[in-house]
């Protein structure tokens, strides 16, 4: 018997021939990916931290060792013999004080003049002051302390001149008549110019640090990529621009992040030290410098990035970096030594006006419209700075075959 199985006609799909491959897109806002894993890198890096402990070590140690020594500059310890050299350290404190000069004596008596000479050689007091027929005399070991032979050689004086003033029959108010001098301060107001100064060394050696540190650690960390060929990896999901946006920015952030805490270091010194009247005065500059700071930092981070694009190797970080740390170190001596009219022409100037406007704000030397040009022309010129570095590192970025240099990069083509 034979079985009949009809089957039913096959369906037949009609496939579509093959098109081009689907364009890969990057994704939106991959700079910010960019930036956060450069941020969650470098905070757990033991050469970003141990450089700014220690570089926050030694604000605080410099600022406690400069009031520290300013604290002491007018104590001084002087050994003597005679019964009257109380009354000659009693009177040479006065006349300091008088001068608003804040200057202790402490007198050690001794009992003979080689004790006295034994003491200065051996260092246990500053000076000695032995009464010799010819008058008084001060000792010193190696050199003259200038605090005693300054208020104590006054002391002396006009201790000479009040016994040959009653030997004369005359009084020391007559002789001292029109002999005061007295001093008037023309700007009361403004900030004296030992703070000026003071906090343009420090905003110029923060900076340099923080550009040196930034640009070697920014530079290296893109050569080894470009090195190891994680570059070409990333490439094939990020755009070098937006990789590069997010190395800045993350970079930037961080270095805003230390000179933050370099900034509060510095404060609190101030503060704890009793300085609250100096650390006012410094305020209005210190914002600005911050403001300012990070449009310097971002044009120098964007252009130690193109340094390190250019390099093939981490040996040759050094020679594609040294134009720009020469760069760096021609501002910070400028910034720190400039004066009168060059400090005015230079805080216009793009990077040394980070540290010669904040200087002139807190100076008083500034209108109100000047640091808000200053600003406005860093800007501009960062605007072109960073093109032609993002320029620079776009192009030399994916080339490894040899080292180029910021010329050659410019003529390559995307």
């Amino acid at each position: 018997m034979t079985t009949l199985t009809t089957e039913k006609p096959r369906r037949t799909e009609t496939v579509p021939p093959p098109g081009p491959a689907p364009r890969h897109r990057p994704a939106k806002g991959a700079w910010r990916i960019v930036t956060a894993r450069e941020i969650s890198v470098k905070i757990r890096d033991r050469g970003f931290l141990v450089s700014t402990l220690v570089t926050l070590a030694v604000i605080l140690g410099a600022v406690g060792l400069q009031f520290y020594l300013a604290s002491t500059a007018g104590k001084i310890t002087v050994a003597a013999v005679a019964p009257t050299s109380a009354r000659l350290v009693e009177q040479a404190e006065t006349m300091a004080g008088r001068a608003d000069q804040d200057v202790d004596i402490t007198l050690d008596h001794l009992p003979s003049e080689e004790a006295v000479r034994a003491a200065v050689r051996s260092g246990d007091v500053d000076a000695g002051l032995l009464l010799t027929p010819d008058g008084w005399t001060l000792l010193g070991d190696t050199d003259t302390d200038s605090t005693a032979a300054t208020w104590l050689g006054a002391a002396v004086q006009a201790s000479a001149t009040e016994a040959n003033a009653t030997a004369a029959g005359t009084s020391m108010e007559n002789l001292a008549r029109g002999a005061t001098l007295r001093h008037t301060l023309l700007s009361p107001d403004e900030t004296p110019e030992a703070v000026v100064r003071m906090a343009t060394y420090f905003f110029g050696f923060l900076f340099y640090l923080a550009a040196v540190l930034l640009g070697v650690s920014l530079a290296t960390s893109i050569v080894e990529e470009k090195q190891n060929r994680v570059v070409e990896i990333i490439a094939g999901s990020v755009r070098l621009r937006d990789l590069l946006i997010g190395k800045i920015v993350g970079s930037t952030t961080l270095a805003l992040a230390q000179m933050v805490a370099f900034t509060a270091a510095a404060a609190i010194g101030l503060v704890a030290a009793g300085h609250e009247e100096t650390f006012g005065q410094v305020t209005a500059g210190l914002g600005w410098f911050l403001v300012s700071y990070v449009v310097g930092i971002a044009v120098l981070a964007c252009v130690f990035a193109a340094a390190g694009a250019i390099a093939t190797r981490t040996e040759d970080i050094q020679s594609t970096t040294t134009p720009v740390n020469a760069i760096v170190a021609v501002v910070f001596v400028a910034g720190i030594t400039a004066s009168g009219t060059a400090q005015s022409v230079l805080s216009f100037l793009p990077l040394t006006s980070t540290i010669t406007m904040p200087a002139r704000i807190i100076a008083g030397d500034t209108a109100w419209w000047e640091p808000a040009v200053s600003l406005l022309v860093s800007l501009a010129a960062a605007a072109l700075i960073v093109l032609g570095a993002e320029r620079v590192y776009r192009r030399a970025l994916m080339q490894t075959g040899r080292k180029l240099s910021f010329r050659q990069a410019l003529k390559l083509t995307d």
